[in-house]
């Protein structure tokens, strides 16, 4: 099976294609305001590398974040017409998930932080064990202190995300020796967890209904549409 995977989350253009199990082409050039120019030519360029054309792509995946506002509505709308086009199945990846999942060898426990301004980061926590992670509790979109509430009681928490570049100081200060850190390298979902993750829900038959496909935004609408407005003058988040 063919799968092209693509996550537009961040700030970092995400894009691998994989048959089967053996990744074919990964790459993850910056992208901010280009993205909309970029996808397309990148996509094909990634192709030709693997040496196939789109109607050989069995399946197609998206990471539906939360994250990029504006990179999320072009990285879905890319995918959605590919396969509305094709007749093919997509499978939709939260990307937080996927940002997790570089850490599920770890002992302990494992927590996403991404910058969503606003003084608020999006999160989740996630238990792992024996190679598997497991999220306990809901998708969050809170500030820090609220996270670390969260958190307490919890020992041996490995952090990762863009959020760090911002509160790694804070999150030392509140956990002193209970709290790891993961390289700058796994700040961003990586094209591998995003592969496994679609391989699982291809396994379980989770595929996606295009018509109910979106991004996954976890600010209120009103606030999205306050920030789109906002788009021309920079990046905004999901």
């Amino acid at each position: 099976m063919n799968i092209l995977a693509i996550d537009t989350s961040s700030k970092y253009f995400y894009l691998a294609i994989a048959e089967d199990d053996k990744i074919k082409v990964n790459i993850c050039p910056p992208s901010g305001r280009e993205l909309s120019r970029m996808i397309i030519p990148l996509i094909e360029r990634a192709l030709k590398k693997a040496r196939l054309s789109l109607k050989d792509i069995d399946c197609f995946a998206c990471g539906l974040g939360p994250g990029s506002f504006t990179g999320l509505r072009v990285g879905l709308a890319v995918i959605k017409g590919f396969a509305f086009s094709l007749n093919k199945p997509v499978v939709g990846i939260i990307s937080l998930d996927c940002l997790a999942g570089s850490q599920s060898d770890f002992p302990g426990y494992v927590c996403p932080i991404v910058d969503a301004r606003r003084s608020l980061v999006y999160s989740a926590i996630y238990r792992a064990k024996n190679g598997i992670l497991k999220r306990e509790g809901r998708y969050l979109l809170v500030p820090l202190k609220e996270l670390f509430a969260k958190l307490k009681g919890r020992a041996n928490i490995i952090f990762l995300g863009d959020g760090l570049s911002l509160y790694r100081d804070d999150i030392k200060k509140e956990f002193g020796l209970r709290a790891h850190f993961a390289d700058e390298g796994f700040w961003y979902p990586r094209p591998e967890n995003l592969l496994k993750l679609a391989r699982e829900k291809i396994r379980n038959r989770e595929i996606a209904d295009l018509d109910k496909l979106v991004p996954f935004y976890m600010y209120p609408k009103e606030c999205q549409i306050k920030e789109k407005v906002k788009s021309e003058k920079g990046e905004v988040r999901g």
